[in-house]
């Protein structure tokens, strides 16, 4: 509600800054990923208005809301948070349609790197992506957060998996994960490296959150009618060849981003009934990988910079 004197200001109500709903969380752990070095840098592709708070996604035990999530008062959540009320603080933002209870098989640092990997793949690999049973997929920057995620989803709906990792410690990772093969792009050229595993027959999806310039030759990997399924872009923002329509390939899109409220809510609650089933029944889990402290977080965020990291890194809050 803003007031005013005079009758060029005026007393009036006013929406909520960030979302019509939301929960103000006391915060137990938040995940870090790759839009907190870009954000620091400056190159993360939405403006971000400084000083702002890192993180952007965690677990925590809500004390205030909106009318709406009333209900979750009280209650350990999970929820995404966006700048500048990032969740690496003690007290944060989270947003609907994000916010929803923690799983319970969870723990904090589990729940805090569960939301946005699993939700993000789930909507790249198998809302977009059409991933199917039999199907040869590849995913690039597969031991990362999203990739971990990516990785396991497309091995749950039958794929044979292809892992393109940057050392034999993240292809055991990815392994472990459920992908039948992997390349290291650290040991020579990986469009090569793959050509050899998958020959004429060729690929059928890429799930491919890294671009980058790399990014247009793997294409040129796919089998006709394949899919290239852009879901990040930790390398980079591509340039796209126009051949790809020649060859009879589809660009795939996917971002939980731009979708009105009521479409992200559906979107939210579909995915989150598959992913708990998936982690009751143990075929999918989270990405955490390290549990750090506050003061740790500037040197894991610049060991990530530098590609040295697994999965998502969790930082303990409470």
């Amino acid at each position: 509600m803003g007031m005013s004197m005079g009758g060029w200001v005026a007393l009036e109500d006013a929406p909520h800054p960030i979302t019509p709903e939301w929960a103000i969380l006391e915060m137990r752990a938040a995940a870090l990923a790759l839009p907190d070095v870009t954000m620091a840098r400056g190159t993360y592709p939405v403006p971000v208005p400084r000083p702002y708070i890192s993180g952007q996604e965690g677990v925590g035990i809500v004390r205030q809301t909106s009318p709406g999530l009333t209900h979750l008062v009280g209650t350990r959540v999970v929820g995404v948070c966006i700048q500048p009320w990032g969740s690496l603080a003690d007290v944060a933002v989270a947003i609907a349609p994000s916010v929803a209870p923690a799983p319970d098989g969870l723990d904090d640092a589990d729940a805090a790197a569960f939301l946005i990997p699993a939700h993000t793949a789930y909507h790249a690999v198998i809302r977009r992506g059409q991933v199917g049973a039999g199907e040869t997929v590849l995913v690039t920057g597969a031991a990362g957060g999203l990739g971990s995620a990516c990785v396991q989803l497309a091995a749950a709906r039958g794929a044979r998996v292809i892992a393109a990792v940057g050392s034999e410690e993240k292809a055991r990772h990815c392994r472990a994960l459920g992908a039948a093969l992997t390349v290291d792009h650290s040991a020579g050229d990986v469009v090569d490296g793959i050509r050899a595993l998958v020959g004429d027959r060729g690929l059928d999806v890429i799930v491919d959150p890294v671009q980058g310039l790399t990014s247009g030759r793997l294409r040129g990997l796919l089998a006709p009618d394949g899919r290239h399924v852009l879901c990040g872009h930790a390398g980079g923002l591509e340039p796209i060849d126009p051949h790809f329509y020649v060859a009879n390939v589809t660009l795939v899109g996917a971002t939980l981003g731009g979708y009105p409220p009521e479409v992200m809510s559906a979107m939210f609650a579909e995915a989150s009934r598959e992913l708990l089933a998936m982690l009751d029944a143990g075929t999918f889990r989270s990405t955490a990988t390290q549990v750090v402290e506050f003061d740790e977080v500037p040197a894991v965020l610049t060991a990530m910079a530098a590609r040295r990291t697994i999965g998502r890194p969790v930082v303990r809050i409470a």
